[in-house]
């Protein structure tokens, strides 16, 4: 899957702005991106009378909405979901999930710092990637200014683009993220394409997307 890094800070911070900064100067260098915003705000993406409002107050757990343009989905959770499970939705075709908030998650992250919102750090020096503030703080991270997205995209590129990776993998059981080490990880992935390749008219396989879902 993807890398994701988090974008986190005090509320009023800049988180956004910085966001939309990062991803517009991802994209002039030519990266396909995901953006990926969390809110504990209710959220009526749905809004009444819609269709897809319509689906779901019919009873429906998802409801897919589909044009040649853009794909939405809308689907009833029963608790917050995590960024792992989030990237599944989203799917390999990126370059890198961008994401504001996942404080809590294990994903890296960067901190946007304004010292008017309190001289507390939300994040440890441990989790943190780098900080953006137009202060000096001591800090054993890079730091970058508010309006420095270049030189941040520069890091971004260097720690998570550069060269990128000839394969990845990603297992999800149940619904849930399961790590994997170096040897089974090859070891699933080699014996995958080679039963794969095996088949009639598959050719080469660049990618490979399964589902298994056991009735009982």
């Amino acid at each position: 899957m993807p890398p994701i890094v988090c974008i986190v800070g005090k509320s009023g911070s800049g988180k956004t702005r910085l966001l939309e900064g990062l991803i517009a100067e991802l994209k002039r260098r030519g990266y396909r991106l995901a953006a990926v915003k969390h809110t504990d705000h209710l959220l009526e993406l749905d809004q009444p009378g819609k269709d897809s409002w319509r689906l779901i107050q019919a009873g429906s757990d998802a409801a897919v909405i589909s044009t040649p343009q853009k794909l939405g989905l809308i689907r009833t959770v029963s608790q917050d979901s995590s960024l792992e499970e989030l990237s599944r939705l989203i799917g390999g075709d990126f370059d890198i999930i961008l994401a504001e908030g996942f404080r809590h998650g294990s994903a890296p992250k960067i901190e946007v710092y304004r010292k008017e919102l309190g001289e507390d750090l939300l994040c440890s020096q441990q989790q943190l990637l780098a900080i953006v503030s137009d202060e000096p703080l001591d800090v054993a991270v890079p730091r970058y200014s508010a309006d420095d997205f270049q030189g941040l995209a520069d890091f971004i590129e260097q720690s998570f683009l550069a060269g990128g990776k000839e394969e990845d993998m990603a297992l999800f059981v149940n619904g849930a993220s399961v790590p994997l080490s170096p040897f089974p990880r090859e070891f699933i992935a080699k014996t995958l394409v080679g039963m794969i390749s095996a088949l009639h008219d598959v050719g080469e396989v660049r990618s490979l997307d399964i589902w298994l879902r056991r009735k009982s």
